[in-house]
Parts: C-alpha cells; structure tokens; sequence
C-alpha cells in the first residue's frame, strides 16, 4: 500500500467529515441486540449504489433506485432481522414510509433523501411500531460518539462486525475513507455486494468517485463467494461529502485519482476478506489466484468456479489435498483452455503440473491445508496475462446447522 494511505486502527463513520452515525435495538427480531443503524450526512452527499441481480428483489432497492435517480441523499438507515423482500405491496409501503419518518423526525427536504437497506428473513413484514420507534431513539443519540454501532446493527449471521478506514494524506490534502459491511451466509455477489457502505470526505468529480467505486466493487466485493446464493437484498452504497480540504480531483490522469482509487480498493477488499473469513460456520480462509489466463474475466470465471464448489470447500474443511476437484471445478467454468499445461500450487507447493500429478509428499499437502488460511494458484500458462483472485471459507458442518434453523 502506498505509504500516503495509513489504516485507521479504530475506524468510525463519525471520523469521515460530515457524516454521524449510530444504532439502536428494535427488537426486529432478537432481543438485546443493536438492529437499526443509521448515518446521517450534513450536507447533501453525492451517492452511487450497486444492487444484485437477482430477479426477486427487496423493497429496499426499489426505493433506492427511485430515490438515486439525483444521485444525493443525506441519510442511510439500515434495519437487520426482516429482509423485507417478497412482501409485496405492503412491504413496499413500509419502505416507503420508512423514508417518509426519517426525512420527517430529522427535518430533511424530502424523502427521496434518504436510503434505506434490509437484511434477514425474507418473507417477512416489518414490525413497523418497533422501527418508527427506533427513528425516533435515534433523533437523540445520532451525533454521540461511537465506534462501530452502525457495524453492529447491520449483523444477521456475522459472528463479528466488519470496518476498515484509511486516512490519505498526500501533496493534494488530507481525506478519510471508511467503510463496513455485513455478511457470512447467501454470499455470492454478482454486480452487487451484500450490504456494504463506504463513506468518504474526499474532494473529487462526482463521476470520478462512481467510477472508482464501479471498479472497486468488481475487484473486492463481486470477487468473494460463501455459499454461491446471491442475495434478495444486495447493495453497496457510497457516499462523499466532499468536505475535506484536499485539492479536488479532476481527472485520471494524475496521482491523486490513483491513489484515491488504491485507497478505496484497501478498504473494499479487506471487507470483502473480512466476509469470508466470517462465513457461516468457516474454519478456514482460502484465497485463489487464477493467472497467466486468456483474460482477466477468463480468470475470474474460473476462480469463481473454484471457489463456490462445494466438493473443494468441503475438501479444504476436511484438511484433504483432493486438487482433482479444483481441476475439475475450473473444467466446467465455461472458459476453454487446454488443462495439459495447467498448473496448481498449495501456497508454494505445486501439486499439479502439465495435465498431471506432480511428485510432492502428501504430508506437505496435508500440513498446508491445515492452517487457518490458505492461498490456491492455478497458472493457467495460456500465454496471455488474464488474472484474478477471489476469497472464500471452507463449509463445515456448523454451516448446515446454522442455515437448518435460520428462521427460528
């Protein structure tokens, strides 16, 4: 990482200039627990989003779309617990009204201000008494300091919250970047995220910031798989309130928009890793590289093939060197290629090579697989630079225990 992007050891919306954030409990659906998180902005923030692409989609998005048709808002609130997806027109109500409430108990000009997200059951109406309620809790505390209840909030299955920031401080001025994230299960983002929210005081060209942010997501986000089932509810929002005092970045071409770019990839994948190595029930974290491919979307497809087989994730779970079913798993990505001058490495050991086993002790193998973190490198030697990598868990058998009984 550039030595102008320095990690934020204790990240917090409330560090991004302009932006307030906090949290309360509802009681959506557990007791004692943070289930409303909302971030408010100061002044009216330039806003993009990426939604899934699953045809059956959550309430939320559509009100997202229509409300970021200025691309601004001022306010995103968030509700963990009820997807609010396949509810039909009532739950599109809530959500309407849901805006309606916030933009009316926090004085904003109009309900097209504000966002709002949902992640849980689907199914499922809003207990709408209990989030009017929660609006109105947060009138009063959105401006106290906290560190991360916003990150708590949006927790369904995660086991830990998810935040990352960087302070960027070069010769044009100093700015803050920080986002967070929630999920662990249904994770196999396509043009999406699961729900991601990064919030930045940058000074820079509104198209410039939807453009980094587009890219960012293809590389981080849409780049991490769990279980290969896309989500009703997914979304990634960025917001900017452009008030830092860094000189405004104008164009591509100089250092400033790269450098803006590197840091906003820091923080998109290292929540992107964050989600995988929370996967329901995940005991290992496993990043595979496809390179020297026909092209960076050949790599991809065939990383992501890898990486959603469930035969390789239970494999890894299980500590067993079976790079049969990572070879057979690239086979039927869809991309052609010629798997006599494939090769396939176990961290630094090579356990495939032109079509092939390669000679390697199988304690080697086993040795590597059972560390908590893992790196697979296909080289597909295609005479071409195509490269990709994507992060996923193993599946362990408390993944099955925990999507047995999600609605219970």
């Amino acid at each position: 990482m550039d030595k102008d992007i320095v990690e934020i050891i204790n990240p917090s919306i409330n560090l991004v200039k302009g932006f307030f954030s906090n949290a309360c409990g509802c009681e959506i659906k557990y007791k004692n627990r943070l289930d409303l998180g909302m971030v408010l902005c100061e002044v009216s923030a330039a806003c993009y989003a990426k939604y899934t692409t699953n045809k059956v989609q959550a309430a939320h998005i559509q009100i997202c779309k229509e409300n970021l048709k200025s691309n601004k808002a001022r306010a995103v609130i968030v509700n963990s617990g009820c997807a609010n997806a396949c509810t039909g027109e009532l739950g599109l109500k809530n959500a309407e009204d849901i805006t309606k409430k916030v933009a009316e108990v926090f004085e904003l000009d109009s309900p097209s201000d504000v966002l709002l997200c949902s992640t849980g059951v689907i199914g499922r109406q809003l207990p709408m008494d209990k989030v009017f309620s929660g609006i109105d809790k947060l009138k009063s505390i959105i401006r106290e300091e906290n560190e991360k209840n916003f990150a708590l909030a949006i927790m369904t299955t995660d086991v830990v919250d998810k935040i990352v920031g960087v302070k960027v401080k070069s010769a044009g001025g100093e700015y803050t970047i920080v986002g967070t994230a929630k999920g662990s299960g249904m994770i196999h983002p396509n043009m999406a995220t699961m729900l991601g929210f990064v919030f930045t005081d940058v000074s820079i060209k509104d198209y410039l910031l939807k453009r980094a942010f587009d890219e960012s997501v293809e590389k981080s986000f849409n780049s991490v798989t769990i279980d290969g089932d896309t989500s009703t509810n997914d979304t990634a929002i960025i917001m900017k309130s452009g008030l830092a005092n860094n000189e405004e970045i104008i164009d591509t071409a100089g250092e400033e928009y790269k450098l803006f770019c590197e840091a906003l990839n820091f923080v998109n994948t290292a929540l992107a890793k964050k989600i995988a190595i929370d996967g329901e029930g995940a005991t290992k974290f496993i990043e595979i590289t496809v390179e020297n491919a026909a092209s960076d979307q050949d790599a991809k497809k065939i990383a992501i093939s890898i990486a959603k087989s469930n035969l390789v994730k239970t494999a890894f779970y299980g500590e067993d060197p079976n790079w049969g079913r990572i070879i057979c798993a690239a086979g039927y990505s869809g991309v052609d290629f010629d798997f006599t001058k494939c090769s396939l490495k176990f961290d630094e050991l090579t356990v495939f090579k032109d079509g092939e086993p390669a000679q390697y002790a199988e304690k080697d193998a086993k040795n590597i697989l059972k560390k908590k973190d893992i790196k697979v490198t296909l080289d597909m030697n295609a005479g071409k630079t195509g490269k990709w990598t994507v992060w996923t868990c193993d599946f362990s058998i408390d993944y099955v225990k925990i999507n047995a009984d999600y609605t219970t």
